[in-house]
C-alpha cells in the first residue's frame, strides 16, 4: 500500500482502481515467496494466488455490466 501511495504521490501515476494496490501487492508476496523455502514459501505463493482470484472476481462483480445504463 506504501509504495502504491508512494507513487501516487510522488511519481504522479494515477491509481485507476483500489484493486491496482491489490494486484501490487500481490507480486510484492510472491516475491516474498522466491526469498522463502519449503512450506513457508508454498503457503505464501498459495496467499498470493488466492487473493489476486477473490480480487479479480470482486473486479467483475463491481464493474457495471455493459449496456445497462439507468437512464
Amino acid at each position: 500500500m506504501w509504495l502504491c501511495r508512494n507513487r501516487a504521490t510522488f511519481e504522479g501515476k494515477i491509481l485507476r482502481t483500489p484493486f491496482d494496490v491489490v494486484f501490487s501487492a500481490c507480486g510484492y508476496m510472491n516475491y516474498w515467496a522466491g526469498l522463502m523455502v519449503g512450506a513457508e514459501r508454498e503457503a505464501m505463493e498459495r496467499g498470493a494466488k488466492m487473493l489476486k482470484t477473490n480480487a479479480a472476481a470482486m473486479m467483475r462483480i463491481c464493474a457495471a455490466p455493459a449496456g445497462s445504463a439507468m437512464d
